[in-house]
């Protein structure tokens, strides 16, 4: 059985079921809400790495270990030494360690306290400011990361990382209240910051951005609906099906456990655009069919059997694009993937069933009111929104104010067929040359991986976390973690101390070394004892919060390589280079017997990141097209209905690559997908255009004429849709996220051009493709290169043949 005889036959059961389908989706809006109930807001680092990859499992190891997540506070005032500042310090502290949740609580009041048991015996905060910094002075080491200078020190409120978003949250809300409570001095300011205010300020940033990001799409596409869907009845219906198939799709979202994320969040603006497509295309359809006198069967059927297939060829190729963002080794990436191709699948059955059926229905209704106003003499209050169409006799027939000579669409795309129709050689050039340009130019555009670029700038916890920066310097470390029989063993530390002195003698960008083996040093005269003895003696007296930090169990050591604000101060390939380096002296700095080095730490992910989106994201691209023009084959089963569809997006990915570089725009999670984008959004256009071609071909019409009816009917239907689809992706650039403004812009201005390519360039590509087929391959061969001499030089061209 055909496609077009399947969906013929589900035509003519959508006809007979109508009740039946608005029943069933209805029950699929309860499905979908109660599926959307599970959705959550994630910001975790496992958005960007996968959890079985052995990367995560070094930094999962290094963060249960040593780096539990934590609730910075500073303290910034006229002289943190003040026992006042310290007694508030240590209320503020007890108070955060009967929150449920935190593990615990570090500051130098604590520290001082120990210190001064040990000087005096007396478990207390010294009562000046003079003795407090004669015991800071026994052991300062203890308190680097704690005290910065006489108006900074921190407070750390450590938790574990299996809490809950919920609970983090609570933790940052504690953690404020008790600021409030603890009776800081005068003059004293608490800026509370670190991963999970962040995380919560990124959460409610993310839930109010997706809102303000959906209600903009919808008000725009009221707009771009408005302004070009005119002569068509009930021209924003197709936003009503769309919005449709996207609560159809957070049900998804919720039911298939995917997360919500900053990337994941543009994809509903996207979706919007994508989805009013097929909505467009079906709502055209029965308009045409109805104009041409066909019953409302007769047109429900017709749009089934024509533009089903064709709409679903196109959404196909858009999922098969999309399949290829599935391949990427950024969890969030995979889950835009998996959100793009359950979306625009729900779309289009909205579209299909829903939007079809609904329209039967309410040109039914509109011809009972219209018949009413005759029987009666009276208007009705609701005529005004059912309009009938005008069919008074049979030369009214297949006319339609959408598609009449007049219109404005129609007259232009009459002008742009036969402009690209009579210098399709120029046009094949000019595409080729910037495309080829475009590709080369792609390359040489940078990545940023700096996750914190990517948030509102304006964010609080963000704006806390700059000053804080600004005021204790980079904080950006690479973390060794050091494997050993015994966490004792004096060659261990000797060589974690050579190590460490090493790195910071050689490398620019390493600023210190920080482990036990300093520590060990600072309680022992400046040397490291020879005996494993001595060394346990030593760790006794270490606060055990500080052996914490340094130290797991006795069989795990920790060596932080101080890099200062190196992911701000250097490219992501300068990053790269500088871990690249450590791990290289650590293959030949011979490490003793038993003893194993590991790189890990919040630093090195953003590396790996930064391969995905420079490396990753050409294979996403080229396995993108390769996968749409292998399904067009599979389709078609005819190479050049194939390649005409990949040669056009395969240039205007090329031509995003020339748009970037323009506007000095990088590489990140999202634009690294602009390519598999592209081929997803921009395909249906000239796999719809080449359908209507062939379908005006089966009715007699020789090929151009053919293809103008093509591009006239279809085409502007392509408009409409494709115009609605950059109002749509227009949303994006007000989002408040970086990373999605970027890649809205570039996103609106590639759609532009996509629907330029699908009238300028397709059109004589496919009509060059059909005469190919019917010439053969050396005829072919002999015809393209006399094209191109004739473009070079036009004077030659008779010597040539």
């Amino acid at each position: 059985m055909s496609l077009t005889s399947l969906f013929e036959k589900m035509g003519k059961f959508a006809d007979q079921n109508r009740k039946l389908v608005f029943i069933g989706f209805v029950v699929l809006i309860l499905v979908a809400v109660y599926g959307a109930m599970g959705i959550t807001m994630y910001s975790g680092m496992d958005t960007y790495i996968q959890k079985d990859s052995k990367l995560y499992q070094d930094l999962d190891k290094y963060n249960s270990m040593f780096s539990e997540e934590s609730v910075i506070v500073m303290v910034e005032g006229a002289n943190v030494y003040d026992p006042a500042v310290l007694k508030a310090t240590e209320r503020f502290e007890n108070q955060m360690k009967n929150v449920s949740g935190v593990d615990s609580v570090g500051s130098p009041a604590t520290i001082i306290k120990a210190t001064n048991e040990q000087v005096t015996g007396r478990s207390e905060i010294p009562s000046t400011i003079d003795e407090v910094k004669a015991l800071v002075a026994l052991n300062p080491t203890v308190y680097e990361g704690l005290i910065y200078d006489n108006t900074h020190s921190l407070i750390a409120i450590k938790y574990s990382a299996d809490l809950s978003e919920l609970q983090k949250e609570d933790i940052t809300t504690a953690a404020r209240d008790a600021a409030n409570f603890s009776v800081f001095p005068p003059g004293y300011n608490l800026i509370i910051t670190g991963d999970a205010a962040l995380s919560a300020d990124m959460n409610t940033e993310m839930g109010g951005s997706m809102v303000i990001l959906l209600l903009l799409a919808i008000l725009l596409m009221i707009v771009a609906l408005g302004l070009v869907f005119k002569g068509v009845r009930w021209r924003l219906y197709p936003l009503v099906v769309v919005i449709m198939g996207l609560i159809y799709t957070f049900g998804a979202m919720g039911l298939l456990k995917i997360n919500m994320t900053m990337v994941t969040i543009a994809a509903f603006p996207i979706l919007i655009g994508l989805g009013i497509d097929y909505a467009i295309q079906f709502h055209n359809r029965m308009e045409e069919e109805l104009a041409r006198c066909a019953t409302r069967k007769e047109a429900l059927i017709s749009t089934f059997k024509y533009t089903g297939p064709a709409v679903l060829t196109a959404l196909f190729v858009t999922c098969v694009s999309f399949v290829s963002l599935l391949t990427s080794s950024v969890p969030m990436i995979q889950d835009f993937g998996k959100l793009l191709i359950l979306g625009c699948t729900a779309c289009y059955i909205a579209a299909l069933f829903f939007g079809t059926v609904s329209l039967y229905y309410l040109d039914k209704f509109a011809e009972k009111v219209h018949a009413k106003e005759k029987e009666t003499g009276k208007k009705s209050p609701l005529s005004r929104f059912l309009p009938t169409l005008k069919k008074t006799d049979l030369e009214a027939c297949g006319t339609n104010e959408l598609n009449a000579e007049n219109n404005i669409i129609t007259s232009t795309l009459n002008k742009v067929i036969d402009f690209t129709l009579r210098h399709k050689k120029t046009i094949f050039l000019v595409a080729i040359v910037t495309g080829v340009l475009g590709f080369y130019a792609d390359s040489t555009i940078p990545a940023e991986t700096d996750f914190k670029t990517y948030m509102p700038q304006d964010m609080p916890a963000l704006v806390d976390f700059y000053h804080m920066g600004t005021v204790m310097g980079g904080t950006d470390t690479i973390n060794i973690m050091i494997q050993t029989a015994d966490i004792s063993s004096p060659h261990v530390l000797k060589w974690m101390d050579e190590f460490g002195t090493y790195q910071t003698a050689n490398q620019d960008y390493v600023y210190g070394a920080a482990s036990l083996a300093e520590i060990v040093k600072e309680y022992n005269g400046g040397v490291i004892p020879d005996t494993n003895e001595e060394i346990r003696a030593i760790y006794e007296q270490i606060p055990e919060s500080t052996m914490e930090q340094y130290s797991h169990g006795n069989s795990l050591l920790l060596l932080n390589l101080d890099v200062g604000s190196a992911m701000s101060d250097l490219p992501m390939e300068g990053v790269k280079t500088l871990v690249a380096i450590v791990e290289e002296d650590l293959t030949w700095y011979q490490i003793p017997p038993g003893t194993t080095a590991t790189i890990t730490g919040s630093t090195v992910p953003y590396t790996e990141l930064l391969d995905s989106l420079l490396s990753g994201r050409v294979q996403q691209t080229m396995l993108g097209i390769v996968l749409v023009f292998v399904a067009l084959l599979l389709i078609y089963r005819d190479v050049y209905k194939a390649l005409g569809p990949v040669v056009t997006i395969a240039l205007v990915i090329g031509w995003s690559g020339m748009i970037m570089y323009a506007f000095n725009i990088v590489y990140t999670p999202m634009t690294a997908v602009m390519g598999c984008m592209i081929l997803g959004a921009g395909s249906e256009y000239s796999i719809l255009l080449m359908e209507r071609y062939y379908e005006e071909k089966s009715h007699g019409l020789q090929a151009t004429e053919a293809m103008r009816t093509a591009v006239t009917n279809t085409g502007i239907a392509l408009v409409v849709s494709g115009t609605t689809t950059i109002f749509g992706f227009l949303a994006l650039t007000a989002s408040a996220f970086g990373i999605i403004s970027s890649f809205g812009l570039v996103t609106v201005i590639n759609m532009l051009m996509t629907l330029l390519a699908s009238f300028v360039v397709f059109p004589p590509l496919m009509l060059t493709f059909d005469s190919f087929k019917e010439k053969g391959l050396k005829q072919m061969l002999s015809d393209f290169k006399n094209s191109i001499y004739s473009i070079i030089k036009p004077n030659k061209k008779t010597e040539m043949i």
